[in-house]
C-alpha cells in the first residue's frame, strides 16, 4: 500500500487526488507498493526558513525533500509487514510553482507534479549528479 500523507493550507488549491496518483505512479514504476511519503504545500517564507535553516542554502525555492534512508534501503529495514517504511518529506512552494507555470504556459498543478516527481526521485536515491 502507498500511502500519501498530504499537509496543504487551504490557501493553496491543489489537486490531492493528482497529487497521490503522481505518488502511486512513479513508485510503482519502480517496484515500490509498500511506502509513505509526507507532502506538503507552502509559502514562501516556509520553504525560504527551510532551505535555510537544514540545507543552508540562501532563499526561497521550488521544492526540497528530505529523504529518510540511503539509496537501497529501503527494502531493507526491519519493520513489520503492515508498517509501510516512510521514504521522507516533499516541500513544495505554491508561490515558487504558480511562477514557474506562468511563465512556462504550464497548469500550476502540473508544475506541482512536476516538483513532486523531481522530490520523489531524490527521496529514491537519485540526484542531480547521478548517471
Amino acid at each position: 500500500m502507498i500511502i500519501c500523507n498530504l499537509y496543504i493550507g487551504s490557501r493553496y488549491p491543489v489537486k490531492r487526488g493528482q497529487l497521490r496518483a503522481t505518488v502511486k505512479r512513479v513508485l510503482s514504476e519502480r517496484g515500490i507498493d509498500h511506502a509513505q511519503v509526507d507532502i506538503s504545500i507552502v509559502g514562501s517564507r516556509k520553504i525560504k526558513e527551510l532551505n535555510e535553516s537544514k540545507l543552508g542554502h540562501f532563499g526561497v525555492t521550488d521544492v526540497l525533500s528530505f529523504p529518510q534512508h540511503d539509496k537501497g534501503q529501503i527494502n531493507d529495514l526491519p519493520l513489520p509487514k503492515e508498517l509501510a517504511p516512510h521514504l521522507g518529506d516533499i516541500v513544495i512552494s505554491f508561490p515558487e510553482a504558480v511562477k514557474t507555470a506562468r511563465r512556462f504556459g504550464r497548469l500550476v498543478d502540473d508544475q506541482i507534479n512536476f516538483y513532486l516527481e523531481h522530490g520523489l526521485f531524490h527521496l529514491l536515491g537519485y540526484h542531480h549528479d547521478d548517471h
